[in-house]
């Protein structure tokens, strides 16, 4: 059960690296590997959708770049 959840496991070391590694450097592979850290939530949350389900997964890849891309002052998202 618990492996049709798992999309991947990762450090929390890894993913800040990835995340800053999209903030500062726009880097297109560590962006890949996040929404890939993602894929099988999305996934199974288009499925509540009410639009086209490529719709729903294009719509939230999207969100996710946008908020993976945000910075935020040090103290501000606490």
């Amino acid at each position: 059960m618990e492996k049709e959840n798992d999309s991947g496991i990762i450090s929390e070391n890894e993913f800040l690296k990835l995340l800053f590694l999209v903030q500062e450097q726009n880097d297109e592979i560590a962006t890949l590997k996040l929404l890939d850290f993602y894929e099988q939530d999305i996934i199974r949350l288009s499925k509540f959708m009410r639009v086209p389900k490529e719709e729903a997964i294009q719509g939230m890849k999207v969100e996710l770049i946008e908020l993976f891309k945000k910075k935020y002052p040090s103290g501000e998202n606490d």
